[in-house]
């Protein structure tokens, strides 16, 4: 009986890490989403330099500034705090990014702000009012993304 049990055991662990040698864990390029309080929305991609095995994405936008006028307004107010999410791409799954370095920053007549982050991935708008241009970088081992998205502080 106890043969019995001692063999279930051992083809139970068996089972547990051949599972574990079929998954993929080459993941692409991951969407960048502003929580808000009671909403999401999705940034846009602009320029992606991504190399993995399943995967290489390089694409280039020149002008950041005339590109993200393009987009829709995304209005916030001065002062309010949003949470940076990252989803994983649905194309080809996966969501584990080593170590990623995030940076956000407000882009506004060749001038640059730095946002603060937290360990949360939450940041603040600051209290200058007008248009800027929301900037996100998401910089891993598979390369760089930027997003950017229209941003309107009232």
């Amino acid at each position: 009986m106890k043969l019995f049990f001692k063999l279930c055991i051992g083809s139970l662990f068996a089972f547990t890490l051949t599972g574990c040698f079929g998954e993929d864990y080459d993941v692409g390029v991951p969407t960048a989403h502003l929580n808000f309080d009671i909403s999401s929305i999705q940034l846009t991609e602009a320029n992606i330099s991504w190399n993995t095995a399943s995967e290489n994405v390089q694409k280039t936008i020149k002008d950041i500034e005339q590109f993200s006028s393009s987009l829709d307004e995304i209005k916030v107010f001065s002062g309010q705090k949003v949470f940076l999410d990252f989803k994983e791409n649905e194309e080809n799954g996966g969501d584990i990014w080593t170590d990623p370095n995030i940076t956000v920053a407000l882009l506004k007549d060749d001038k640059r702000i730095e946002l603060e982050m937290d360990n949360s991935r939450e940041f603040k708008f600051p209290s200058n009012k007008g248009n800027y241009v929301l900037e996100v970088e998401f910089i891993n081992s598979a390369g760089s993304a930027q997003y950017v998205g229209n941003v309107v502080i009232k």
